[in-house]
C-alpha cells in the first residue's frame, strides 16, 4: 500500500483518492482506510517508510570505503525529497517533523550522514567548516529550492540544484 501511495502521490499529487490506492495496491478500500484513518496518517506512513529506506541506503554506504559516499547518501536524499515534495509539504501543512514523530529513525539517518561527512572530511573532500547541522539544514533547504523552481517533475532540474548545493560542501580551492 505505502509504495502504490507513494508512487500515486509522486505522479498524480496529493489528490489521489484513497480507493485508487487501494485498487493500485491490490487490496480493498477497507484495508486502506483501517490502515490508514485519514490521508495525513497515508503522508506520514509514506515519509516514514522512505526514510526507513534512506537510513538502509546509509547504513550500506558507511559499511562501504568510499570517501566519497557522503555525495551519493545527500544526492539520493535530495532525489527523494524531489520525488516526495507534495507529501513533505502536505506534513509540513499539517504541522508533522519526521524528527518528533519518526525519532529513532531521524536520529539514525543523521548518525549516518555524520559517519560519511567525517570520513570525508578526513579524505579532504569537505570543508572543514561543514557540520552535521549543516548538511541536514541544506537538504532541508535543497526541498524548498526544488520546490521553488517547481522542479518536483524534472529530475533533471533537481539533479543539477542539489549539484550546485553540493558543490558548497567541497573545500574552497
Amino acid at each position: 500500500m505505502l509504495e502504490a501511495a507513494q508512487q500515486l502521490f509522486a505522479r498524480e499529487g496529493l489528490g489521489v483518492p484513497l480507493d485508487e490506492i487501494a485498487r493500485r495496491a491490490g487490496v480493498g478500500p477497507g484495508t486502506v482506510h483501517r490502515h490508514f484513518p485519514t490521508k495525513e496518517a497515508l503522508y506520514l506512513a509514506v515519509s516514514i517508510d522512505q526514510l526507513e529506506h534512506l537510513v538502509c541506503d546509509a547504513a550500506n554506504l558507511v559499511a562501504d570505503d568510499d570517501p566519497a559516499a557522503v555525495f551519493t547518501l545527500l544526492s539520493r536524499m535530495m532525489a527523494n525529497g524531489a520525488e516526495n515534495s507534495a507529501v513533505k509539504s502536505a506534513l509540513t501543512a499539517a504541522e508533522f517533523d519526521l524528527r518528533v514523530v519518526a525519532p529513532d529513525v531521524a536520529a539514525a539517518l543523521t548518525g549516518h550522514v555524520s559517519a560519511l561527512l567525517d570520513r570525508a572530511r578526513t579524505a579532504a573532500l569537505v570543508r572543514d567548516d561543514i557540520s552535521v547541522a549543516d548538511v541536514m539544514a541544506l537538504v532541508a533547504g535543497a526541498f524548498a529550492a526544488i520546490h521553488h523552481a517547481n522542479a518536483q517533475t524534472s529530475p533533471a532540474r533537481a539533479t543539477h540544484l542539489a549539484s550546485v548545493i553540493l558543490d558548497g560542501l567541497r573545500p574552497r580551492s
